[in-house]
């Protein structure tokens, strides 16, 4: 019996079926293989012994410390500053030599700020002259009005004398009443001609008397401001406030300064200190009175932080320390050293050496060695830090061993075959 169309499509369709169950094993099969390829590939990986460093998980005490530069510097140092800006027309010192207060170090030119203060100058010495004036005029007034009280004394005394005379002879009636009453008036007028004189000259005393001591304090203020004015003309000529040792002054001829612009420095001979650089990530934990050492000459010598200064700038913020022990002879100023700044206080604790391993895992974990001469990647968890040692919070313990190398070859696999 021949096949059906029907048979013919049945028979089709189970061809495809096997086709599809063919190609589906072969691409998990595939898949399956790369897959064990990558495992057995991420996890294990050969190294020879002597390419490795193999150092042992420690425990004891345990410092955070962290090393730092500085420099030394004098405990106590002098800013020169311009009071006005200028260019530099004279030197008169060099750097590196011993000034006393007052020496003359430079001397600056700038007409605009000469021109302004004549024009000041001129202007004040002009106001003391228009208030002395003042004050004499007041005084010629008041001498006059003096002058004016005298006249009225004496013309009062005479018409007293001709009153007195006249009132004899009135009463004797030599003279007539009329006459009487004419020297009577006459003595009446003098006498209250001379009481108002009187008053006025008290008033107008007492009056000027303010008026003159408010002159005078002007003047003087006046007088005074000429004075500043004639220092700052004298002040483009810069000094030594101090007596000391010249330090960073290095001008040229032509050289222009700003005002305030500090031109020089002068150490006064108190001592040494040192100035380090400290990164920001410290910040919160460097503190004045933590104890600080550095290397000299074979020997430590001993540091503390005297100050904390929190400006942060380039990503550093600066520390002042001072010595604690006796200063090394051969110190000498602008001398940069190596300071080791402590932040904490020795603790027992558990810790492993630093190494290169740290540059390729971040600190997040070691490969720690077995009996058997392999290495597991194990990770763990990091604390305080200092120039020899990390501290270990987890995942290590005392007597371990560990890899201390850089991993950058195998950082992706799990464990390390070591072949000896």
């Amino acid at each position: 019996m021949e096949p059906t169309g029907m048979d013919r499509k049945i028979e089709k369709k189970k061809w495809n079926l096997q086709k599809l169950i063919y190609w589906a094993g072969t691409v998990l099969f595939l898949i399956l293989i790369v897959l064990v390829y990558r495992s057995f590939n991420k996890k294990i990986y050969k190294v020879d012994a002597d390419r490795i460093t193999v150092k042992p998980v420690e425990k004891g005490q345990f410092q955070d410390m962290i090393l730092i530069d500085g420099d030394v510097e004098p405990v106590k140092l002098v800013l020169v500053n311009t009071l006005e800006g200028g260019a530099v027309e004279e030197i008169f010192a060099e750097d590196g030599i011993r000034v006393t207060k007052g020496t003359p170090l430079l001397r600056l030119s700038n007409p605009t700020v000469t021109l302004n203060y004549m024009n000041q100058e001129t202007a004040i010495v002009e106001q003391i002259n228009n208030l002395r004036n003042l004050k004499l005029s007041l005084e010629k007034d008041q001498r006059n009005l003096t002058e004016a009280l005298i006249d009225a004394d004496n013309n009062l005394l005479k018409s007293l004398r001709a009153f007195q005379v006249d009132s004899v002879l009135f009463e004797q009636e030599v003279i007539a009443e009329n006459d009487f009453v004419l020297t009577q008036d006459a003595f009446r007028y003098q006498l209250e001609k001379r009481d108002f004189m009187e008053s006025s000259v008290k008033k107008s005393a007492e009056d000027n008397e303010v008026q003159i001591i408010q002159i005078n304090n002007s003047i003087v203020m006046m007088e005074r401001y000429l004075e500043m004015i004639h220092e700052n003309m004298e002040k483009m000529l810069v000094r030594a406030p101090v007596s000391g040792m010249l330090s960073s002054f290095d001008p040229d001829i032509g050289e222009s300064f700003t005002p305030n612009q500090t031109v020089a420095k002068i150490d006064v001979g108190s001592g040494f200190k040192i100035k380090g650089q400290v990164d920001e990530y410290y910040l919160s934990k460097v503190k004045p009175g933590q104890e600080a050492r550095f290397s000299f000459d074979g020997s430590l010598v001993e540091l503390r932080v005297s100050k904390v200064l929190p400006e942060v700038i380039d990503r550093r913020f600066e520390i002042e320390l001072v010595f604690e022990s006796e200063l090394p002879e051969a110190l000498t100023l602008g001398q940069s050293l190596q300071v080791r700044l402590e932040l904490s206080e020795a603790k027992e604790a558990v810790m492993i050496p630093r190494g290169n391993y740290f540059q390729s895992s971040g600190g997040q974990y070691v490969y720690v060695l077995n009996q058997n001469g392999q290495a597991h990647k194990r990770y763990i968890k990091l604390g305080s830090q200092n120039p020899s040692y990390y501290q270990v919070l987890e995942g290590l313990s005392e007597g371990e061993r560990f890899i201390t190398s850089s991993y950058d070859d195998y950082k992706n696999f799990e464990t390390i075959v070591i072949n000896n």
